[in-house]
């Protein structure tokens, strides 16, 4: 009788600690300020998966909630955005025309935490004048959850355009109307 009870109880918790989470999410909204010249966004994780793609021993666990401006763990928070993140596009280096392809270099402007267990990521990339094709890749947490989807909205002279990542779709154009 004492292992049916328990084998009831191991099963329930196990049953529990699966539907506890069983999809993963990450959310970018990003857009190109013509006047300042760069892509500015917001990238919403769920904290502890994202602590977790940051260092699988678990030893940030809990980090990013207390973590200062000053802290190494904004370092790696950047670094892991720009390797996950990126915008591939057609630029101007010594004219008015396309004659190179530049791509985003993301700097980690602030977090904040949120109580419903996120973490709002406050990003900005300074660019020249872009031109199409436009290119993004949102791979982030993919590494570590098999069953994580993003999606990115871009919003562009006040038109919205919304893309899902998905394994086999991570890279994609994003049309544009200049």
């Amino acid at each position: 009788m004492l292992r049916f009870i328990l084998f009831i109880i191991l099963t329930a918790g196990v049953n529990i600690k699966v539907l506890a989470h069983e999809f993963y999410f990450a959310y970018a909204e990003l857009t190109y300020n013509e006047l300042s010249k760069r892509f500015e966004g917001t990238l919403i994780f769920t904290t502890h998966d994202l602590e977790k793609a940051l260092d699988a021993n678990g030893s940030l666990l809990g980090k990013l909630e207390v973590s200062d401006e000053t802290s190494p763990v904004r370092t790696t928070l950047e670094n892991y955005i720009n390797q996950h993140l990126q915008i591939r596009f057609g630029c101007a280096l010594d004219s008015n025309s396309i004659d190179a392809f530049c791509q985003s270099k993301f700097v980690l402007e602030g977090i904040v935490p949120n109580l419903n267990g996120t973490v709002e990521c406050f990003i900005s990339s300074p660019t020249t004048a872009f031109y199409p094709p436009l290119t993004v890749q949102f791979d982030a947490l993919l590494e570590v959850f098999t069953g994580q989807q993003n999606k990115l909205t871009f919003i562009f002279r006040e038109e919205k355009q919304t893309l899902n990542f998905i394994p086999g779709k991570l890279i994609q154009n994003i049309p544009l109307k200049l």
